[in-house]
C-alpha cells in the first residue's frame, strides 16, 4: 500500500543525500518537478534548493500522483510524505521503513539506516567528481573539514592511484 511512498523516500536519500529531518520536513509546495528540484530546510533553519536525478523524479512523480488522492488530517495538507494515520511522517517511521527494506535487500548488512544512505550518496558523488567542496555543500556541512574527515580514506586512495596514472617512459 505504501510502496510508492517508501520507494520515493529511499531514492530521495540515495539521490540527494538529505537528512531524515530534512526528508520529513518537505512539503508538496517545496517540489518543482519541472526543474527536478526541491526546497529543503537545513539544520539551523536555513533553506536551500537541491536538485535530484531522473530516477528520483520518476519515483517522486509516481508517489505524488498517489499522494494527491489522500485526504489528510487538518494541518498536514502540504506534507509530502504521510504516515498511515494521514499526517506528516515522523523521523522514527522513516528510520524504521529504511531498516525494514534494508533487512530484505541486504540481509548481511543489518545496520543500514537513512544516514548510511546519505553517506552512500556522498561517497558516490565524491567518487564521480573528486570535489570535496561540492560534497560538503550538497550535504549541508558548514565546514569542509567535517566532510574531509569522513572521506580521508577515499582521498588517500585517490592519491595512491596517482602513482599509476602517469608513466615517464614507454615500457619496452
Amino acid at each position: 500500500k505504501f510502496k510508492e511512498r517508501d520507494y520515493a523516500i529511499i531514492t530521495l536519500f540515495l539521490g540527494t543525500g538529505i537528512r531524515v529531518s530534512e526528508c520529513v520536513g518537505i512539503n508538496l509546495s517545496d517540489i518543482n518537478m519541472e526543474e527536478n528540484a526541491f526546497l529543503v530546510t537545513r539544520k539551523g533553519g536555513n533553506q536551500v534548493v537541491l536538485y535530484f536525478p531522473a530516477e528520483v523524479a520518476t519515483a517522486l512523480g509516481e508517489y505524488i500522483e498517489e499522494r494527491t488522492k489522500i485526504d489528510t488530517l487538518p494541518g498536514h495538507e502540504d506534507a509530502l510524505f504521510l504516515s498511515r494515520q494521514k499526517r506528516r511522517i515522523t523521523q522514527r517511521a522513516v528510520q524504521n521503513l529504511v531498516k525494514k527494506y534494508a533487512a530484505v535487500a541486504a540481509p548481511l548488512k543489518p545496520r543500514i539506516s537513512p544516514h548510511k544512505l546519505r553517506s552512500t550518496f556522498a561517497t558516490n558523488l565524491y567518487n564521480k567528481t573528486g570535489d570535496i567542496y561540492l560534497v560538503a555543500d550538497v550535504l549541508g556541512h558548514k565546514d569542509v573539514n567535517t566532510t574531509k574527515k569522513h572521506y580521508a580514506a577515499l582521498e588517500e586512495e585517490r592519491r595512491r592511484s596517482a602513482k599509476d596514472a602517469v608513466t615517464l617512459r614507454e615500457k619496452q
